[in-house]
């Protein structure tokens, strides 16, 4: 059985990386009728935040990734550790390291490790570490997408596996949690290739099988440099708190370096798990594009039911009159116009708050008079009959077909663009419509 992990250190709130990272696990995990496990790497007391947890446990849960076994946390299996530490230390595959960083530099070492306590033989009575002694050859590892992979032993270091104070090392950590939780596969960023070494050399030493190694293409931004904060990059909430959809971001995020092989882009969660497969995944790096992003999430708003469409909203900003809202779904003034759930507010703010308006050219008074004057007697008040009653005043007054009825939209809401002008009229109701137009022209 296909048995895949996420794990990740509570350092920081999980960025997109992370998160793709998760969801290939996740659909991978799904389409193979697997376990996905999660797996919290907060052996680095310096960087650990805890309260960080339930950061990432919300933002999987507004994406939908739920796991089968875990969360674990490394800082609670020290006693596990220890035992797979003394396993390694009575097999003659880590030694004792006592050099500390003044006695390197006395050696002249300025970087990595000169093996020096690696044919020691006696025992200080000093604080040590313990080393893994890497074998004199290269390591191959055997990665999914990248073919053959090979380190050459000049290349390598003796690693850490437990520090002075008797805690584990991540590179310790993440492959005996591998062993212990017997994950068949390892997907993960690009930038841990490099590590891929070290637990190798780990998984031969404890006589385990190593996973099957998948090191996904890094996310770029535009500049095609390493997606980061120069980039406007932020924690995966924060694009929740902007107004996209968990499905859209998802959709997204999953085909920057996956793809189906069938040429669809809006892809829904069960179509993107019955599609998923190891051998979709691509070895460029994939560019963050945030327009693709926005385009993505408005063909998703799109097909939202209108009261579905309506409680995302209102869950995102409750500020936002809820009979206005619904007014404005019901004439289809928002579903096609807007990208985000966030830009629902300001599209109709002035529907119900009498934005400012700008002193109108006198020429345009007598339009807004008229106009006013029409609209205060109009029976039935409908969306048609507004429509006819600005028609006409533009027509009767020799104006332009386009350019006549801006000083209304002005008006009425402040701006030269802004929703239709009847449906918002309408929606404004009868007293108030008036009131705007007449208040603008004195």
């Amino acid at each position: 059985m296909v048995r895949v992990r996420y794990a990740g250190a509570p350092s920081g709130d999980l960025h997109l990386g992370n998160i793709r990272t998760a969801l290939f696990n996740w659909f991978f995990a799904r389409h193979e009728g697997g376990v996905f496990v999660w797996r919290v790497e907060d052996t680095d007391a310096e960087r650990a935040k805890p309260e960080l947890i339930a950061r990432a446990r919300e933002t999987f849960d507004w994406l939908g990734i739920d796991w089968d076994e875990g969360p674990f946390r490394q800082s609670e299996r020290g006693e596990y550790y220890a035992e797979v530490v003394s396993r390694l230390l009575d097999s003659g595959a880590v030694y004792r390291c006592y050099c500390t960083k003044e006695d390197l530099a006395a050696r002249g070492v300025k970087t990595g490790y000169d093996r020096f306590c690696r044919t020691r033989t006696d025992q200080p009575d000093a604080p040590y570490a313990l080393r893994f002694a890497v074998p004199e050859a290269d390591v191959v590892i055997d990665d999914l997408l990248l073919g053959e992979v090979r380190k050459p032993f000049s290349d390598m270091q003796d690693f850490i596996v437990q520090r002075t104070d008797g805690s584990a090392t991540f590179v310790l950590a993440n492959t005996a949690d591998d062993v212990a939780m017997e994950i068949t596969h390892v997907i993960r960023g690009g930038d841990l290739l490099s590590a891929a070494s070290n637990n190798a050399l780990l998984f031969d030493a404890l006589g385990a099988p190593r996973p099957k190694y998948v090191h996904v293409p890094l996310i770029l931004g535009p500049d095609r440099s390493r997606l980061g904060a120069r980039h406007g990059a932020v924690g995966t909430l924060a694009y929740r708190d902007a107004g996209y959809l968990p499905e859209a971001l998802s959709n997204y995020l999953t085909l920057l370096g996956w793809a189906p092989g069938t040429g669809e882009e809006i892809m829904s969660r069960e179509r993107i798990v019955e599609l998923f497969a190891l051998d979709g995944l691509q070895k460029s790096n994939a560019v963050f594009d945030l327009a693709k992003l926005e385009w993505m999430n408005q063909e998703y708003i799109k097909t939202l039911p209108i009261d579905e469409l309506r409680d995302r909203i209102l869950a995102l900003d409750p500020s936002i009159p809820r009979d206005v809202l619904q007014q404005a779904l019901d004439l289809e003034l928002l579903q096609t116009r807007i990208k985000t759930l966030a830009e629902a507010h300001d599209a109709i703010r002035y529907l119900y708050e009498r934005p400012s308006v700008p002193e109108p050219p006198d020429d345009a008074k007598p339009t807004l008079s008229a106009v006013a004057s029409k609209l205060e007697i109009l029976e039935p008040w409908s969306v048609d009959g507004i429509r006819d009653a600005v028609q006409s005043t533009v027509e009767e007054l020799g104006l332009h077909r386009r350019k006549g009825p801006k000083p209304i939209f002005v008006a009425i809401s402040g701006s030269e663009r802004a929703l239709p002008l009847f449906e918002s009229i309408y929606i404004i109701g009868r007293d108030e419509a008036v009131t705007r137009l007449r208040a603008a022209r004195s």
